[in-house]
């Protein structure tokens, strides 16, 4: 018992610091664990809370292409979805004018349910190869959800032949 008060004594300061350092390390584990790894297995964490409520299924998505596709200008189109993202591609025939698709793309909006456009992000990418008459071009626009209710283009990049 002498031996133990003895080295308490001698020690005192040093042993109350280690105490507060396992203590502080403790803490930190702790708060990184909860806050950088966590136990959410999604990689989009909790931003898809209440996607459950909106769902876009396949179904829904075939019967937008096909609709889509009944223009005759448009050769192509195809539909992805990645987290609240709606991904709207849409290819259409060579010597396509630019004004035309994005009429074309907009008056798209009207197949698709105001749920969903109140829920998810949509992005278009459309495109056209270029003729002897007419201009080719790559084009991305983005209809949000809490947008103007149109779609805002960007990046127009016309193709040139080689």
């Amino acid at each position: 018992m002498k031996k133990l008060k003895k080295f308490w004594q001698e020690n005192s300061v040093l042993l109350v610091l280690l105490l507060i350092l396992i203590a502080c390390l403790v803490a930190i584990s702790v708060v990184v664990f909860t806050y950088f790894v966590g136990t959410n297995s999604s990689k989009y964490g909790d931003r898809l809370e209440g996607i459950d409520k909106h769902p876009f299924t396949k179904e829904v998505q075939k019967d937008i292409i096909s609709k889509l596709e009944e223009n005759e200008v448009i050769e192509d189109a195809l539909i992805e979805t990645k987290g609240k993202r709606i991904i709207i591609t849409i290819k259409y025939v060579a010597g396509t004018t630019l004004v035309d698709a994005q009429s074309k793309a907009l008056a798209s909006l009207e197949y698709i349910d105001e749920d969903i456009q109140s829920f998810y992000d949509l992005e278009y990418q459309i495109e056209a190869d270029a003729t002897e008459n007419a201009d080719g071009f790559v084009l991305t626009g983005s209809h949000n959800v809490g947008g103007t209710g149109g779609i805002v283009w960007v990046q127009n990049n016309v193709t040139e032949e080689e």
